[in-house]
């Protein structure tokens, strides 16, 4: 059956909610909130976002949480190909026979949980070059920083978050948003959020609204010659406590691993213009970069 029906203007879609609701009902598809899965149902919502991501002929665009196909249908002409992650057994049933004439060519769908992939493995074997996804919700923070630290190789995306995950990555040292998470993101791209989506564009309706973002990842020399992830442990350490001082949750995280640099931290401190009280909340990216390479150096 071919659930490709025409608009006036002789375009397909199946994004709009008359024919979301027909295919799922079709399929006895009940959207499972444990899978954080919300289908945008706002066909101009997802022309805009594809034109936000700047969509090439020669793209090879990965997609996660391809569902039934709904912003796949709207790449699919502007790009050179698409591969598609979805881990619901159900909807990748139904996406196969929507898209039953591309598969062979334009697109490839991995029946696959999105968190267990290896993205660095997954980037070379498919050569994809930007990430353009409605994230699920119950993954949506986890797996940008996963996909950022595995696959540097990818430096554009384009993302649909819930409106919480984008206010971290736009906070500052000193908002109630500010915490690790943001400066692990922050660390590892620029973020900006183009335009706000209503719950009421998706089935089901969430509880938060929603945000478009862009990520360029970021090239800093700031950055040269550290180990990421022993960076975000630092930082880790640092917000253990997030309401205490900084030196109280370093302490409290590992007493033996800081313990005796104590009074230097607080010399680094001190040479940002901090007494040695500060939160991590009070601090920003480059301080804390600042105070992790004064510690590897001494």
């Amino acid at each position: 059956m071919n659930f490709l029906k025409t608009d006036k203007s002789g375009k397909t879609y199946i994004s709009s909610p008359s024919k979301t609701a027909e295919i799922l009902n079709l399929h006895n598809i009940r959207l499972k909130k444990s899978l954080g899965q919300n289908f945008l149902i706002d066909t101009n919502i997802l022309k805009k976002i594809a034109r936000t991501a700047e969509l090439k002929s020669k793209d090879i665009v990965l997609e996660i949480g391809s569902g039934i196909g709904s912003l796949t249908e709207i790449m699919l002409p502007q790009v050179k190909k698409i591969i598609c992650i979805e881990v619901d057994g159900q909807l990748t049933a139904v996406f196969k026979e929507i898209f039953r004439y591309s598969l062979s060519s334009q697109i490839e769908l991995l029946e696959s949980d999105a968190m267990k992939l290896d993205y660095g493995k997954l980037i070379t074997k498919t050569g994809a070059t930007k990430i353009v996804s409605n994230l699920p919700y119950k993954i949506a923070a986890p797996l940008i920083l996963k996909i950022m630290l595995e696959a540097p190789g990818i430096e554009h995306y384009c993302l649909t978050v819930q409106k919480d995950i984008a206010d971290r990555f736009a906070a500052k040292e000193g908002d109630k948003n500010y915490n690790s998470y943001a400066i692990k993101a922050n660390y590892l791209a620029d973020f900006k959020i183009v335009f706000s989506v209503s719950r009421s564009c998706f089935v089901p309706a969430p509880f938060v609204d929603s945000v478009v973002v862009k990520a360029n990842r970021k090239i800093s020399k700031k950055t040269a010659n550290i180990n990421t992830l022993d960076f975000f442990g630092f930082v880790e350490d640092c917000f253990l406590h997030r309401r205490k001082k900084l030196i109280n949750s370093l302490l409290q995280s590992n007493e033996h691993k800081y313990i005796d640099k104590i009074n230097l931290i607080i010399k680094m401190l001190h040479g940002i213009g901090k007494d040695k009280n500060p939160r991590a909340e009070d601090l920003s990216l480059d301080d804390f970069l600042f105070l992790y390479r004064s510690l590897k150096a001494n």
